[in-house]
Parts: structure tokens; sequence; C-alpha cells
């Protein structure tokens, strides 16, 4: 309308950003907001996320679970990631308990038979074997692991029952960091467009 009345080249370049930018502001306003549904007259107005929970829980759960949460990667953290050195530890400490459990009461006998500091590196060696060993017979386990934990079901569900400003704090900040952004693509987006129409 603008240009109906006044020609000049800045106008629809202008004009366009200003549109792409408060379209795109609009879209990501209205994705979380309101949190709460509001009547008015025949119509229910509340955030689109909000609105359908269950569905995004479910999406949400789904993607975490597979980019991220997936049983290869988990294993693959605790196996090779900064903590392992933790990991490894308990693993040792539990492979020597286990082996004291599974020898029981011919401990004695396996201690007169070996001696005391044999029997020890005994322990030592099979925890050390059974270390080197795990990440070759984890993978056996993962669809196992994948079902015990059940952590697609767990999240969806936990999702599904939070309370809207719960659901919207959990959703919200993955879009906060690069909301401005993707206003600003909208405006540039909108200017391109009014620089296209002066040349045609």
């Amino acid at each position: 309308i603008i240009w109906i009345f006044y020609d000049a080249s800045w106008v629809l370049p202008v004009c366009g950003f200003i549109v792409g930018w408060f379209t795109n502001y609009l879209a990501l306003k209205i994705i979380f907001r309101p949190l709460v549904p509001r009547k008015i007259g025949h119509y229910t107005l509340q955030g689109l996320f909000l609105k359908r929970q269950n569905e995004v829980s479910e999406t949400f759960a789904r993607v975490t679970c597979t980019e991220l949460l997936d049983t290869e990667k988990i294993w693959g953290c605790i196996l090779t990631g900064p903590k392992r050195r933790n990991f490894q530890l308990l693993l040792r400490a539990h492979s020597i308990v286990f082996t004291e459990k599974l020898i029981g009461g011919l401990r004695p006998i396996a201690v007169a038979a070996l001696g005391s500091e044999q029997f020890a590196n005994m322990k030592e060696d099979i925890a050390t074997k059974v270390l080197e060993k795990i990440p070759e017979i984890i993978v056996h386990s993962y669809d196992y692991t994948t079902d015990a934990l059940d952590l697609e079901n767990t999240i969806k569900e936990e999702m599904q029952n939070l309370s809207a400003e719960q659901f919207e704090g959990v959703l919200h900040p993955a879009f906060e960091e690069d909301e401005m952004t993707l206003i600003m693509v909208g405006g540039f987006l909108g200017m391109v467009v009014g620089l296209i129409q002066i040349a045609m």
C-alpha cells in the first residue's frame, strides 16, 4: 500500500524486512503463547506446542532417544568418555567381588593352593580381562539395555504429565538460543523479496 503512494526504491525492501521480521517473531511466539487456553468467542487460543503436548512429547522422546540417548551412544560415552576411569574402577571392584563370591567356600583351598599373593593376582587378572573384553561383548546387550531402560516411553509419559509451565520450560530453551537468528532470517528474506519486486 505504501508503494502505491510513495514509490521510493527503499520502500519495498524495508517493508519486506519489517513484514518478514514480524512474521517470524509472531510465528515463534504462538508456538508457546498463551501458556494456558484462553477462550475468545467460539475459539480457544493456546500455544501450538502446548495444545499438542501429547504428540510433541512423543516426537521429542523418539528424537531424543534416537539422536542423543541411543544405547550405543550411551555405552560409547561410558567406555570412552571423560568419566571412563570412574567406570573402570567400579567395574574392577565389582569383578573382584564377583570372583570372591564365585569361589565362595573354596576360598581357603584356593588361597592354600595358590598362596595369598597369587590368589590376589588372579583376581586382578580376571578384573583386567573383563575390562579388556567389555567393549567387545557389550554390543550384545544393546537390545536388552534399550528394553530394560525403556527411556523413550519414560520420557514421553513424564513430559505428557508436565504442567504447561513445566512443558514450556523444557522445550523453549532449545529455541531461545537461535530465536533472534530465525527472526532476522525472516527479515532478510522479506528484504530479498522486496528487492526482487523492484528488479521486476
